[in-house]
């Protein structure tokens, strides 16, 4: 791939104006004064009254709340949008700030909402959940009975909202803008070049061993080098989260996560189970790796190596071409969709100096149309992460007939079209390849990728479990985190791959673990739910269509186990969780037959 044609993806920019045209837009401050004035009217109508409420009064409040909200969750969202493109900028960072702080005192002024919802009798409250009146919002009221006794008092939920500003969310701020200020300098193939975190990390994919190494070594040592704040901030934000996590009366936690995603804690141990038992998979792909790499050493540096003589690139053009087509061939609606994403300006492709590493897509409400950030080099990793998010993407707009309550879909559930989207654009391309090692490297992507998204999510996860209850009983050094990341390196990857001492402070560089706690199995839930899914579409083919769709609209109006039952499926039962595991070895067989 020509430098050129690499070029083109720094020509394709979101367009954010049908949300703002600029931090200083004025109907940015139209928009808090009105939610201001809005939750304040919300207030004087509703407050100490939602228990007498008929169920067409409760309709009516349920929308006038979403009409306060909504304007909110657009501005919110561009923020973090434009911070998320340059993270170096003052006056973003304090524009930031202070949508933050004001959409914090706005949700204080209309919080007693949920609350007054959550005191009502459970009884009072099934009734209403079962009038027909309010059918649009059954499962929020059948879910607000279920999770009422873990609310606290109107003051005490103020409170916390106020002070997570100066406590968790400062240090969640000051861990963003930390590890997105770093710049690094190597010499890579006889040239000087200064790169940022995401840039450094896709050395990983270089063919030379001694510059994948040493970029991991750069990149972990500027972690250890500010273990301080690291350390510290890892201790405060999970403090904060389990003494608030007790205070509301969470039996562990990971069920703070769980309960408002109506799973429980069984269905999600038998997850981390079933993941743990397969290790041996990720064990026997890296021995193999190895040897088809033909090294003498396979290090953690090492394990997203391409194989010789299959560097592949793709302009952004070609990915594009291959994304599409992948679509509209599975289902023209899904290629709508994401034709819709291109033709509308609503994706962010090019690496910039200062803008924050990663991928993701962004949905605030359900008449705004998604937005797909991306960092596009040009690898086959990069083509699936644009499949990916644009499988998000199309998520959203399937959901989009919900209300607001129901427009974002369920948590465990997140990643169903985004890892469906990435099966499809996976085999279509084994479809279209016939020569054994341009085979073999799409595997391994997937395969890699696989193990990226199920395992080592499901690693994170326990070593989330292991220091939340350390830190619940006392603070954590920095080599006591190091000691407990190892443990969980070792028993993914066993005696397969070397763990050189950099990668004990791995743990500090994933965002998730301080951001968002107990987020990541969901990656793995979702992973592992799709590839059943998907093995189910290939038994079935055009007719398992619909039931995706239909799982796609539920958006969060009911819960995961009663979506993933119109596929036929029980979350419940370890044989479902085997399933998707299942596919993953048919993958590596299929690898190893190559190969043989």
């Amino acid at each position: 791939m020509t430098t050129d044609s690499l070029a083109t993806a720094q020509s394709v920019r979101w367009n954010l104006s049908d949300l703002f045209s600029g931090i200083n837009d004025p109907r940015i401050d139209t928009t808090l004064r009105s939610g201001r004035d809005a939750a304040r009217q919300f207030s004087d109508t509703y407050r100490d009254r939602i228990s007498t409420l008929s169920a067409a009064e409760l309709v009516d409040a349920f929308k006038q709340f979403e009409s306060v909200m909504a304007p909110l969750y657009k501005l919110s969202q561009y923020a973090h949008l434009v911070y998320s493109i340059d993270t170096s900028d003052d006056a973003v960072k304090a524009f930031v700030s202070r949508i933050d702080d004001e959409e914090s005192e706005i949700s204080n002024d209309i919080l007693f909402f949920n609350l007054e919802l959550g005191a009502i009798d459970v009884d009072r409250l099934s009734e209403l959940a079962n009038d027909p009146v309010l059918s649009d919002f059954k499962y929020e009221l059948e879910l607000t009975a279920k999770t009422a006794r873990f609310n606290l008092t109107e003051k005490e939920e103020q409170l916390s909202n106020l002070k997570d500003l100066s406590g968790c969310d400062a240090f969640r701020k000051l861990y963003g803008d930390l590890s997105a200020s770093y710049q690094f300098t190597i010499e890579v193939d006889g040239q000087s070049k200064q790169l940022n975190g995401s840039e450094l990390r896709a050395l990983r994919h270089h063919e030379n061993p001694e510059i994948r190494r040493k970029a991991m070594r750069l990149f972990f040592d500027q972690y250890e080098s500010h273990q301080l704040i690291y350390t510290s901030i890892y201790n405060n934000v999970i403090k904060d989260f389990n003494t608030e996590r007790k205070l509301r009366g969470f039996a562990t936690p990971i069920s703070t996560k769980l309960v408002g995603n109506d799973l429980d804690d069984a269905t999600i141990h038998t997850l981390h189970s079933v993941t743990d038992q397969s290790y041996e998979l990720v064990q026997r792909y890296y021995r193999l790796k190895k040897s088809m790499l033909g090294i003498d050493r396979m290090t953690l540096a090492d394990i997203y190596a391409p194989l010789p003589n299959t560097s592949q690139r793709f302009s952004w053009d070609d990915a594009k071409t291959i994304v599409l087509d992948g679509f509209y061939r599975f289902d023209s609606e899904f290629g709508a969709m994401a034709q819709r994403m291109f033709d509308n300006h609503r994706i962010d492709a090019p690496v910039l100096p200062t803008k924050r590493g990663g991928a993701y897509c962004s949905s605030s409400t359900p008449d705004i149309d998604p937005y797909v950030f991306l960092n596009f080099q040009g690898r086959p990793s990069d083509v699936a992460t644009l499949a990916h998010e644009l499988g998000h993407a199309i998520h959203a707009m399937f959901s989009s007939k919900h209300h607001l309550f129901y427009f974002h879909s369920i948590l465990p559930l997140a990643e169903t079209a985004s890892v469906f989207s990435e099966m499809i654009i996976t085999d279509k391309l084994l479809s279209e390849t016939h020569d054994v090692l341009s085979k073999q490297s799409l595997l391994t992507h997937k395969l890699e990728d696989m193990f990226a998204t199920s395992h080592r999510q499901n690693m994170f996860s326990n070593f989330e479990i292991a220091t939340h209850d350390r830190i619940s009983h006392g603070i954590l050094s920095a080599p006591e985190l190091c000691d407990m990341y190892e443990i969980e390196l070792k028993k993914m990857f066993g005696k397969s791959v070397e763990i050189t001492p950099e990668y004990r402070w791995e743990w500090a560089s994933i965002p998730h673990i301080v951001d968002s706690p107990f987020y990541v199995f969901s990656y793995n839930f979702g992973n592992l739910l799709v590839m059943a899914l998907y093995q189910l579409y290939k038994e079935e083919g055009s007719q398992f269509t619909p039931k995706l769709k239909d799982i796609l609209r539920a958006g969060s109006s009911m819960s995961p186990y009663d979506i993933v039952a119109i596929a036929g499926f029980d979350l419940k039962d370890p044989e479902f969780w085997q399933k998707g595991i299942a596919a993953i070895d048919s993958l590596l067989k299929e690898l190893e037959n190559t190969v043989e």
